[in-house]
């Protein structure tokens, strides 16, 4: 896995560069040293909205590539609370929120986009198998300035196809001479969470007087309890029940049976919370050798705990009858038995089952950056690096589920037996009669309501069900070695040429497993996930059917409410402002640890691996690139560019599992591994790039740039199990392979990862036009487009796999996914930023950032009528406007988000393509104020989503709304002190 000649060579190369130029800087020495004292230092202190403005103008304006940059406004202080809601202000940026706080990011529509730390690539825990990290993990308080880079260059890293993202840290050289330290506490509280949260970040930085030594370190933890309430749809299932099936009812009245109901089949209301203990630590240290060389040093360090629980009541149509009775059945589309498709807004449920769910998923993630880098300059005309990373990180991720019933189980005929004949899962249970819902959609929110009293005796609910799967122990490491360099000279318009080389390979191992108990019912005995008290092992009474209702066994026992351990139950008492209901629930905490929590119910588990979902992938990258640099005139406008490729040869070493039908337990999702798969591939790849920037004046810039990009797979895209589905041969195949008619043969196949998949690639390019009529102020128009050669969707391939005797003898259809069609991304951006400090007194504090991104795209999918779909996750419009003042100590800001309706998934296919879940615009508004009470003090006040927003999620038509993600308002108050 690895290539030790290629490390030797670079190495080897990078040394031989610095030797060179450290001999030709030897001569050039005395006269830099003279220039260097002979010039002042100018060293721009960012403090305020004000400043940080200007210097991200500042940073724009002179990038040589397509750029907006955010600067934090102090000392652990970006603009907004965290990462991702400070780079939703950046024109072309939308954000995908977790519990309400954003996680991940996407540029100009596309959420392919690498994510560098201080120019180069490190691992974050929360999302090892991707390039884009989960922000979440990381405090915002390490970071010192974002910079958004929306046009290729060869130099910068490849692997972002719309952008890529470069996250700062402070650099200790950039203080001033002595000590710095800053202290920054908060307190922070949710609207429906009602919890008190915490946050304290620390910083202290060093500089010595001869400013040859410098050091920095930056702490900081917080703990947050995030409530996002769920209505609607609890489980994205949905059916499509035509008149001529299960009961044949005419539900419309029409007196035919060729019209269809389309519908979910989980309608309920989730409180769900999130409980996040967050560390973070950086460090870093300069120390200038000589006058050409300083060596630096960096650790980046994450960790963060966190639970996201759901607990709520559920009602399903359990498979059965079309559930709905309405007399506002609204035609849709035309449906498959000839008549119309519809839906409702306003029905009565007829109910089967109502489940009290209870869920925690928690994660235990933690990740470690070392940088090492050497710098040399000769203060003439050849500068360098040589640089050396490593990246270790691990996550431990549950997932344990409670499912009790509320309702018996007669309903839709779910029996138990154990021995005293057979009843009802939950024998004291509501039932037998389905349960009247009346269920609305027509209002702010989607709402049940139910008959009066129902649910509310706590000895009548009985956990049925509870199972714990999909946990798994990822580690990821990461090594890189680079070097550049750069040579400065004058051959016509060409000023320097920059190059270099960079060896990277990352590791990626994960251990997917379930947790079994053994059970024994009549002489069956068997280890077992789902600890089902409906479920059965098999024929336990010898009749040659496995039946329960003819008196088969059930296993495991009847837990109801009252009966279940101290701390397992508590009355909730609303669900946010959709519902009021009070209901008993079984308090997801209790699930958090899955081991403990299923012992105390069926002792004796074990984790058992599921190697379908278990993989390793070994990726080494080689890379070159040369850049040139040119500055000269165009007729009489001063112009500035580069072009230059960038040559990448990626090596995969990918592991996968071979699965079969046999299955190591009962009533599991794991099978027995029968194999492996070494799959080794490699890829090259060059990627041109060219960035143009042309003073039409001393304030008006037109920049153009064009560039290839690609961005590597997902892992969990590449890798995973291959499960076999095989049958009889009969005597067809038997004789074409000379196999006995009995031997099982292989005939399908489900691939959770398929290692043939290409990586994401674009063309991409860039026309913008930016007038800076003040060192404050700016308007741009900036034109995009992106070619994607392919999207990744869901496909067949023809692979050879094993029969039951381990040969393989043929081809056989696998399910996986496959590279698709591509799709165009284009569209305009429009940024205003003004400083209204010419205006007289008080209003010269004013200044306003407003910014506007429309990205119309397209993509292969279809919708229910055969219209295209776009991109997943794009919105086709979104804004940002930003008003703020600052004089006299005093700061305010008011910001606020709009993205219009954007595409979340797929679903089902229906008419004439498939269900698309969409999430209607959205429009975000946070608000801020800091006061300064002393010299190097401050108290301020920050409000998230100050007017309460949150999601509708809607199928096809914007008044079928199916589930809605209800988000809090958060306040903040905080000391920040600077010293």
């Amino acid at each position: 896995m690895s290539h030790p000649q290629f490390r030797i060579s670079l190495l080897a190369m990078s040394v031989a560069m610095l030797l060179s130029a450290t001999a030709q800087a030897q001569t050039t020495q005395q006269a830099a040293t003279a220039k260097t004292a002979e010039q002042e230092v100018e060293r721009l202190e960012i403090r305020g909205i004000a400043a940080s403005n200007k210097q991200n103008l500042n940073n724009k304006r002179f990038s040589e590539q397509v750029v907006d940059t955010i600067t934090a406004e102090d000392l652990g202080k970006l603009p907004d609370v965290t990462i991702t809601d400070t780079l939703q202000r950046i024109p072309g940026v939308q954000i995908r929120r977790s519990a309400g706080e954003g996680s991940t990011v996407n540029v100009r529509g596309m959420p392919q986009v690498t994510t560098l730390l201080n120019g180069e690539q490190f691992l974050s825990a929360g999302s090892l198998t991707t390039v884009q990290p989960d922000f979440t993990d990381i405090p915002s308080a390490l970071i010192a300035g974002i910079d958004v880079l929306k046009s290729p260059m060869a130099n910068v890293l490849s692997g972002g196809i719309s952008g890529t993202l470069d996250l700062k840290t402070w650099r200790p050289l950039d203080l001033k001479p002595g000590s710095t330290f800053a202290f920054n506490t908060e307190l922070t509280r949710g609207s429906l969470s009602k919890e008190n949260d915490g946050k304290v970040s620390l910083f202290g930085g060093y500089k010595s007087d001869d400013e040859k030594f410098a050091a920095v370190m930056t702490l900081s933890y917080d703990q947050n309890n995030l409530a996002n309430y769920l209505n609607g749809a609890i489980l994205n299932a949905m059916e499509v029940i035509g008149e001529n099936e299960k009961d044949k009812r005419d539900f419309n009245g029409d007196k035919d049976n060729n019209d269809t109901f389309f519908t979910q089949r989980y309608y309920g209301v989730m409180d769900r919370t999130t409980e996040r203990d967050r560390i973070g630590a950086n460090a870093s240290v300069q120390y200038v050798l000589s006058d050409t060389l300083t060596l630096t040093a960096d650790l980046f360090h994450t960790q963060m705990d966190d639970a996201d629980r759901k607990q709520g009541l559920m009602v399903d149509s359990a498979r059965g009858n079309n559930w709905a009775y309405s007399d506002q059945f609204i035609p849709r589309a035309d449906g498959p038995l000839g008549g119309n498709i519809y839906t409702v807004s306003e029905a009565l449920y007829q109910v089967r089952r109502v489940s009290a769910y209870s869920e925690s998923l928690t994660n235990d993630r933690e990740s470690t950056n070392i940088n090492l880098q050497l710098d040399f300059d000769n203060k003439d005309n050849f500068s360098g690096s040589v640089r050396y990373l490593r990246g270790d990180a691990s996550r431990d991720h549950t997932e344990n589920v409670a499912h009790a019933y509320v309702t018996s189980g007669a309903q839709h005929g779910l029996m138990r037996n154990v021995g005293n004949g057979v009843e009802p899962v939950n024998p004291r249970g509501y039932g037998p009669a389905d349960i009247p819902v009346q269920f609305s959609r027509g209002g702010k929110y989607i709402r049940l309501s139910y008959p009066q009293g129902f649910a509310q005796d706590i000895k009548r609910t009985n956990l049925v069900s509870t199972y714990s799967e999909n946990n798994f122990h990822e580690e990821a490491t990461l090594d890189v070695l680079r070097a550049d360099g750069k040579y400065a000279f004058e051959l016509g318009d060409i000023q320097s040429v920059s190059f270099g080389l960079r060896t990277a390979k990352r590791d990626v191992e994960r251990d997917t497993f379930i947790l079994v108990a053994p059970f024994k019912t009549g002489n069956l005995s068997a280890d077992v996930m789902w600890k089902d008290s409906g479920a059965s092992l098999g024929d336990t009474n010898g009749d040659g059917v496995a039946n329960v209702a003819l008196g088969d066994l059930t296993l495991g026992r009847a837990w109801y409410f009252d009966e279940l351990p101290a701390g397992w139950v508590h009355q909730v008492n609303g669900f946010g402002p959709a519902s009021s209901d009070s209901f008993y629930l079984i308090n997801p905490k209790a699930l958090d640890n899955p081991f403990a929590s299923q012992n105390q119910l069926y002792p004796g588990n074990k984790k058992l691996s599921d190697p379908a979902k278990s993989y390793g992938v070994t990726q080494t990258d080689h890379s070159a690139y040369l850049k040139l640099d040119l500055d000269g005139e165009l007729g009489s406008l001063p112009y500035q560019a580069n072009i230059g490729a960038q040559y990448i040869k990626t090596d995969l070493e990918i592991l996968q599992n071979l699965v079969g039908s046999a299955r190591p337990c009962s009533l599991c999702t794991a099978a027995i591994k029968a194999g492996e798969e070494q799959i080794n591939r490699d890829d090259d790849t060059v990627l041109p790039s060219a960035n143009l920037r042309l003073d039409l004046s001393d304030e008006l810039i037109l920049r153009a740039a064009y560039g290839k990009t690609m961005t590597n797979l997902d892992f969990s895209k590449l890798a995973g199990g291959v499960s076999v589905g095989r049958t009889r041969a009969g005597d067809v195949l038997a004789k074409e392979y000379g196999v006995s008619p009995d031997l099982l043969v292989a005939v399908s196949g489900r691939q959770n990862g398929n290692p043939l998949l290409e990586p994401w690639r674009s063309t991409n390019y860039n026309l913008g036009l930016e007038w800076y009529y003040d060192s404050a102020s700016l308007v741009s128009v900036g034109l995009f487009r992106m070619n994607i050669d392919s999207f990744i969707e869901k496909g067949q391939v023809m692979k050879g796999l094993p029969d039951i005797d381990g040969v393989v003898r043929r081809e056989v259809p696998v399910d996986t996914e496959i590279n698709g069609k591509g799709g165009t991304v284009k569209g305009v951006e429009v940024t205003w930023q003004q400083s209204f400090d010419f205006l007289p007194g008080v209003w010269s504090g004013l200044g306003t950032t407003l910014n506007y991104t429309y990205a119309p795209s397209d993509s292969a999918n279809k919708d229910v009528y055969g219209a295209t779909l776009p991109i997943q996750d794009n919105s086709e419009n979104s804004g940002n406007a930003v008003l703020w003042y600052e004089k006299d100590g005093l700061q305010l800001r008011v910001a606020a988000n709009y993205r219009s309706d954007r595409l979340d998934s797929l679903a089902i296919p229906l008419g004439k393509g498939v269900v698309p879940i969409w999430t209607q615009s959205t429009v975000y508004v946070d608000a801020s104020a800091s006061y300064d009470l002393f010299d190097h003090s401050s108290v301020y006040l920050q409000v998230s989503n100050l007017t309460g927003e949150f999601e509708n999620n809607y199928a096809q038509w914007r008044d079928h709304v199916i589930y809605q993600n209800v988000y809090e308002k958060r306040w903040t108050l905080g000391w920040r002190s600077r010293f």
